[in-house]
């Protein structure tokens, strides 16, 4: 659960480092809605990707959800890209052979259920995959990316129900300066 303490001084840390940046910090509604937004996310979670995002971007966040797309796309970089998606299912199809290694095809692509979604649709498509064609590769590796962020967003936002969904005991129940839901 997000403290008070590290929330405050992370929107000061936004605030100073995005000089034009409109939010309000003295709108107790504005303060809830933001605060309610990252309340799952662990301290030292929030503090890095506030610091991410701050590297990683000119322009002030217009929503929380700006700055939580940070945590899905850490959770992106742990699969394979698309480039190496293709690379690793063509490589399975050249060792197997579609027509009697398919199981194996797919038992090699399982533990990505990205990858796997991809190889599912892209089936007939893989079958008559030939060295030359240049319109197969693109049109996988484009609907892997999309299956892989969104696949990623779930996983994120699974994470981030879970840890709401832990007891917090008496902590959400007192306000403090009619900004935050809570008192540590």
């Amino acid at each position: 659960m997000l403290s008070k303490e590290v929330f405050l001084k992370q929107i000061t840390i936004l605030k100073v480092f995005y000089t034009r940046w409109n939010f309000n910090d003295k709108d107790a509604t504005q303060m809830n809605v933001w605060y309610q937004a990252f309340s799952a996310v662990e301290d030292n979670d929030f503090e890095r990707i506030i610091s991410t995002f701050c590297r990683t971007h000119i322009h002030a966040p217009d929503s929380p959800n700006e700055i939580l797309m940070i945590l899905s796309e850490e959770e992106e970089k742990k699969w394979m890209n698309p480039e190496q998606a293709f690379n690793h299912v063509r490589d399975l199809i050249r060792d197997y052979g579609w027509q009697y290694g398919r199981k194996d095809i797919y038992s090699g692509v399982k533990n990505n259920p990205a990858l796997l979604e991809t190889v599912k649709e892209f089936e007939y498509d893989l079958r008559e995959l030939t060295v030359n064609d240049q319109f197969i590769p693109k049109r996988f590796k484009d609907a892997y990316a999309i299956k892989l962020k969104t696949m990623c967003i779930k996983k994120r936002d699974e994470k981030l129900r879970l840890a709401a969904s832990q007891p917090a005991g008496a902590i959400e129940s007192k306000t403090i300066g009619n900004a935050l839901p809570y008192e540590v």
